[in-house]
């Protein structure tokens, strides 16, 4: 494979052109084209035509990888595959549909066991977060590190709202319940990837979600780790959460109680 460093570049540089795209289809979208996946689940023209656009350049810059993308525009990975691409064009759908922030552009690089890069573009902030295994984490070319907040009580805490409600609603309820008046307060933005690079950046202390995909966690989790943070599933382990389905990150310091918190949630 090719120099990681050099492909990080060249992602950086897919990334800004996508959320040149998507910005630019915002200021005349076609709020009657957008399509239903399933219950509250949308998807637009523009999440289409923003993974063709990065499939196709990503297929250039590294002709042996396979891909996993949200939109499927092309044939998904094989077991074979040994690197992919995991790609969300635009991470916030709901969000852009309805002209509000965030929504990201989110490409990460791996292969069957580690994270090799990642890079996220918030088209509304114009920031571009990015990371490379080993080499630490970027907002804009600037380094960046997780909080060193310690005590639970002082965290702004993000919780997430996935599309499956009714699997999700209880223990989000109990989450909610336990932590509304003893935390600093709590959030949620409508982008998995951009909370995870929120929380990179030490703009939050913590962020829990359940019943996402791994095109919504993988580029912010590499971002994420090497930021200083630490990213796990609801019983502590690596077991779920690169698919998704159970999602707790904090900045490290928190992350045990956090998992406290969601033991005490779970029904």
């Amino acid at each position: 494979m090719r120099d990681v460093q050099g492909i990080l570049e060249e992602v950086k540089e897919l990334a800004l052109k996508a959320g040149s795209f998507i910005a630019d289809q915002r200021q005349h979208f076609d709020v009657s084209k957008v399509e239903s996946k399933h219950s509250h689940d949308y998807v637009s023209y523009v999440d289409k035509g923003c993974e063709e656009m990065i499939v196709a350049r990503l297929k250039e810059i590294l002709p042996e990888a396979g891909f996993i993308t949200e939109e499927k525009t092309t044939e998904q990975k094989e077991e074979s595959t040994n690197l992919f691409w995991v790609v969300d064009p635009l991470d916030g759908t709901t969000n852009f549909i309805h002209d509000l922030a965030p929504y990201c552009v989110c490409i990460a690089l791996r292969n069957k066991t580690d994270i090799l890069l990642g890079v996220v573009y918030e088209v509304t902030r114009q920031e571009l977060y990015s990371a490379a295994k080993g080499m630490g984490a970027y907002l804009n070319g600037k380094p960046i590190h997780v909080s060193r907040l310690t005590d639970l009580d002082q965290a702004l805490v993000m919780i997430g709202y996935p599309y499956n409600a009714e699997g999700f609603r209880q223990f989000c309820l109990n989450l909610t319940g336990q932590l509304y008046g003893h935390c600093a307060s709590i959030r949620s933005n409508g982008s998995a990837e951009g909370e995870l690079c929120y929380l990179a950046a030490g703009k939050i202390d913590a962020y829990v979600e359940s019943f996402i995909q791994p095109w919504d966690v993988a580029a912010g989790a590499c971002i994420l780790l090497e930021a200083g943070g630490k990213i796990s599933d609801y019983d502590g382990t690596d077991e779920q959460w690169e698919s998704g389905r159970q999602v707790v990150a904090t900045n490290g310091w928190l992350h045990e109680a956090m998992l406290q918190e969601i033991q005490k949630a779970r029904p």
